[in-house]
């Protein structure tokens, strides 16, 4: 009970050193804000707008902070500061929908105040700004200079706004949880600090008995490892926690140095840490590997003037984890930039490329920027688009993972390939994807064209073989006996010459173009 003044107390001041870090920071970021105005004046000459309500604005805020110095007031108005500031970078931009983002960054720069009460005030600033100008704008009123995009009509307005008040509510559940996050490790730490004073206090007078076993108690029944050090790295707790995760029983620690114990650790990262705790005071949080035991570790360490407490648990299984999937990540990408075959990868919602590999980018001609600024749409022909966004719907509503298909695409060049494409779905980078591995077959239905009017070129000299040829062989086949007949008198054999000859001609005619239609097979590409 006798330390919790202590406990209260130094808990303010550890919210008071929040409230001033952040005040020193919002400094920065409103001159920011201003500057920006002053930027963005450029573009449309809205330089009274810039100078008259961004400097408007910064009055009103510093009036208010230094009207109520012990008030938190202030920071309420800087909430809506922060909000009204989105309103003029959106006017002064004529209705820019990107100038809407200076609303959750704003929200972001407020979760450092640790209080998710100030996400209000700007969430009411852009409900009303998107309902009162919306409305003006969609009624008619010019120069309102809310939005550029036709689409933000009634229908979409409350997605719009539902979708800004997650965020918000997001930015404030951040901001109270870290609130409540850094409440609960300032409490242990002044609890840990208090429990070493204590400590130290009874061995030094002998009364130590009760209030070692209070200490044990608590310390034992927290479920991260923990040990402590004095300010000369003597060690003077280490609970059974960190007996099963560092592997060190306590009566092979306990009033040691700490470096003698852990010398392999001396210009690790955990030692440059623990002194720079030490010799700044401030708390510090991360990871490292300790190669002895093969493990990974989080580590917290909070300074106080008695020394440094330590609490620390084994992570080597998520580390593995994410280890595995680098190198699942590492697999895929080597698979896919390798692969001699062109492929893209494009997401289902936009259609928009989001990576091709080198086979791509030489097959196409596009270079890798210019994949990344198109979409699927880009190297279609506009009569295949249709057809191509059904299909695409239709496998996505049948949840099919592998599809299969002939489509035509289009070079930089121009020229009209046709392709067999082998798809399946992926997730790539949190969004819906799917990876398409192409097989330009171009050249073989041209050559399988070919060969087809060849065909039909030889059932033609089939056909005349068998029925164009055979007149005129049979007119000579029947002349021959004629003419060798010694009755026929001189004029009857010449007449039988000539209807000879002509038979002849008509015979070499037919082999002529029989010749020619077998010459060559023509493959044009």
């Amino acid at each position: 009970m006798n330390d919790l003044p202590i406990s209260v107390s130094q808990t303010h001041t550890f919210q008071f050193n929040v409230k001033k870090r952040s005040d020193r920071l919002m400094n920065y970021f409103l001159a920011s804000y201003f500057l920006v105005g002053l930027i963005l004046a450029e573009f449309y000459g809205t330089w009274l707008i810039a100078i008259g309500m961004g400097g408007l604005l910064l009055i009103v805020y510093y009036t208010v902070k230094i009207a109520l110095p012990g008030s938190s007031i202030y920071q309420y108005v800087l909430s809506a500061v922060l909000g009204l500031f989105m309103i003029q970078f959106i006017y002064q931009m004529h209705g820019l929908f990107e100038m809407h983002f200076f609303a959750f960054i704003g929200s972001a720069l407020l979760i450092t105040y640790q209080k998710w009460k100030l996400q209000i005030p700007i969430l009411i600033m852009v409900t009303v700004q998107h309902t009162y100008l919306g409305y003006l704008q969609h009624t008619g009123f010019t120069n309102v200079y809310f939005t550029h995009p036709t689409y933000f009509t009634l229908h979409t307005f409350p997605i719009h706004i539902l979708l800004s008040t997650v965020i918000f509510f997001v930015s404030g559940l951040w901001a109270y949880q870290l609130r409540k996050y850094n409440q609960i490790h300032t409490l242990q730490t002044i609890q840990m600090a208090n429990l070493q004073k204590e400590a130290q206090l009874s061995v030094e007078r002998g009364k130590n008995a009760a209030a070692l076993e209070e200490r044990n108690t608590i310390l034992e029944s927290i479920t991260d490892a923990f040990f402590a050090v004095d300010n000369n790295w003597m060690i003077t707790y280490w609970n059974n926690m960190a007996e099963k995760v560092l592997g060190k029983l306590r009566n092979e620690t306990l009033g040691r140095h700490l470096w003698k114990v852990y010398a392999d650790s001396i210009e690790s990262e955990s030692y440059r840490k623990y002194h720079e705790a030490m010799e700044t005071g401030s708390a510090v949080h991360f990871e490292d590997y300790y190669s002895s035991m093969d493990k990974w570790y989080e580590i917290s360490a909070y300074p106080s003037a008695n020394g440094l407490s330590v609490y620390f648990k084994d992570i080597t299984e998520r580390k593995h984890s994410e280890i595995l999937l680098t190198a699942s990540e590492k697999r895929y990408s080597e698979l896919f930039h390798l692969s001699p075959l062109p492929m893209l990868l494009f997401d289902l919602d936009t259609l928009q490329f989001l990576d091709v590999n080198e086979a791509t980018i030489n097959h196409y001609g596009y270079s890798r920027q210019e994949f990344l600024a198109m979409t699927l749409r880009d190297i279609k022909l506009a009569d295949d688009i249709p057809e191509m966004e059904k299909l695409l719907h239709s496998d996505r509503l049948m949840k099919k993972t592998n599809a299969i298909g002939n489509f035509r695409h289009k070079k930089k060049n121009g020229n009209i390939i046709n392709v067999d494409i082998q798809a399946n779905f992926i997730e790539y980078k949190g969004k819906e994807a799917k990876v398409i591995v192409v097989n330009d077959v171009t050249e073989r239905l041209t050559y399988i064209q070919a060969i087809e009017n060849q065909n039909e070129k030889l059932k033609e000299i089939s056909w005349m073989q068998s029925h164009v040829m055979r007149a005129p062989l049979a007119k000579i086949i029947a002349l021959i006996p004629l003419i060798h007949d010694e009755k026929e008198n001189i004029i009857e054999r010449e007449k039988m010459l000539n209807y000879l000859s002509i038979s002849a001609n008509e015979l070499d005619k037919v082999i002529e173009t029989i010749t020619d239609k077998t010459c060559v097979v023509e493959i044009h590409s």
